[in-house]
């Protein structure tokens, strides 16, 4: 049996960074301005996969590795309240679907890892959207808490949080500082 390393190979042209993967083409901003780490741009990925936006699956941005750990992360540099609940679910669901393709396709085992989506969404302005974004603070947002039961086990975890959440739970987990 294959491991991730062998993804990380042969996708290696797609290789990225938080800032560029962040990028919100309708605005021209970023959501995020690291480059310091490295990412998989999976919605570059896809596109080269499926050339035809018609038959195009939706997807995550990017693909964050470490160890057994693949976290899936959506930017949308919207407030929480403007974001779409059912696109980021069918991103989710689809970009999942086509990862899990393409580890089959290279004979990696997916029980082996961990995989973790996170909706990172624009900071809200205090005190005007404190209300607004600290009612469901720590909460899985969008339509996402079934994702994670027991029964299905889609997911290990998700996390719907600000980009200022993101980078403080990035360093947690890596010691690392990101420049968000």
């Amino acid at each position: 049996m294959a491991d991730i390393k062998l993804f990380i190979r042969e996708y290696s042209s797609f290789k990225s960074s938080f800032k560029e993967t962040s990028l919100d083409d309708d605005n021209n901003t970023y959501l995020c301005n690291d480059t310091s780490q490295e990412v998989i741009n999976f919605d570059n990925l896809i596109k080269k996969l499926y050339p035809d936006s018609n038959i195009r699956p939706k997807s995550f941005d990017a693909i964050f590795i470490y160890k057994n750990l693949i976290f899936c992360v959506e930017f949308k540099n919207q407030k929480p309240s403007s974001i779409d609940n059912k696109e980021v679910r069918e991103k989710i669901i689809e970009g999942k679907e086509e990862l899990i393709k393409l580890f089959t396709k290279l004979n990696i085992q997916k029980k082996d890892y961990n995989f973790i989506y996170c909706v990172v969404y624009k900071n809200c302005k205090l005190p005007y959207d404190s209300y607004k974004c600290g009612i469901d603070k720590g909460k899985i947002r969008f339509g996402l808490e079934d994702l994670t039961n027991k029964e299905n086990s889609f997911l290990t975890k998700v996390y719907t949080d600000s980009v200022s959440f993101f980078t403080k739970e990035f360093k947690k987990l890596f010691k690392k500082e990101l420049e968000c």
